[in-house]
Parts: structure tokens; sequence; C-alpha cells
């Protein structure tokens, strides 16, 4: 198994944050039908953290967001949650992860939330903010074309 350093690792959240960015601007809200209810509500907070992370001025800020993220994404007690984060999607649902499966093209956008679960479970690690931020933004990206955005 290679060992990713910083630098490394930052390029690497650079590059999915690019190609996010380039398929959400290929992906039509024609192609996806809009979300409802929890799952709605879920995805615009975890949206609208995520662009508090990526516009954060500094890194705890940054992560702090992200943790905010990584927790409406798996719902509390899901894989990642972190109560000392903080939890924006409380009482919103049972978590993306768990909620998209009321979502009808559920099948097809499952690839979508576990990419972003992971760049988040990944983001909140680094130890640098544009690494933080590019994964917030690529996240924001990823969630965007399911929310229809």
């Amino acid at each position: 198994m290679r060992v990713l350093n910083s630098a490394n690792r930052t390029a690497r959240i650079l590059l999915i944050a690019l190609a996010t960015a380039l398929v959400g601007s290929v992906a039509s809200s024609q192609m996806i039908e809009a979300p409802s209810g929890a799952l709605a509500e879920q995805l615009n907070t975890a949206i609208t953290h995520s662009g508090f992370s990526a516009t954060a001025e500094d890194l705890a800020m940054a992560s702090r967001h992200l943790g905010h993220v990584l927790n409406c994404l798996a719902g509390e007690g899901g894989e990642g949650f972190n109560a000392d984060w903080g939890h924006p999607c409380g009482g919103q649902g049972a978590g993306i992860v768990n909620d998209l499966s009321s979502h009808p093209q559920a099948a097809d956008l499952e690839l979508l939330v576990t990419h972003a679960h992971g760049i988040a479970s990944e983001g909140v690690t680094q130890e640098s903010l544009v690494a933080v931020q590019s994964a917030a933004a690529a996240i924001a990206a990823l969630l965007g074309v399911i929310a229809g955005g």
C-alpha cells in the first residue's frame, strides 16, 4: 500500500474537485428527479455547509464545516459521524447515505453519495486549508448534481 504524503493528498483532492466540477457541469437537472422530504432538506444543509467550508478563512473553521457535511452524509451513528463537530442535519432525517433509498433513482445516485462521503472522510483529516476547501467544493458539486442544482 502506498502512503500519500500531504502534497500528494492535496493534489489528489484538487484533481477530484476539478473532475467533479466538470461532471457536475455536464449533468443536467433534467436527468435527475429532484429529491424531496428529508433527503432534500439534508442535501440543502450539507451543500450550504460545504460552501461554508470551501470559503472558510482558516483550517479550523473549514474542517468544522466539513465535519458538519460528513455528519449530514453519515447520519447519527453512521460511519464517520462525530458529534463533537455538531450536527446541523439533526432532526432532518437519518443521514443522506440512509435517506437516499427514498429517491426513485437511488441506485443511480449511490456512487455520488459514496464518493462525497469518502471525500468528506478524507477531507476532515487534512492539515492544509486548500485541501479541506477543495474537498468541500468537490462535495458541493457532487451533492448539487443530486439536488438538481
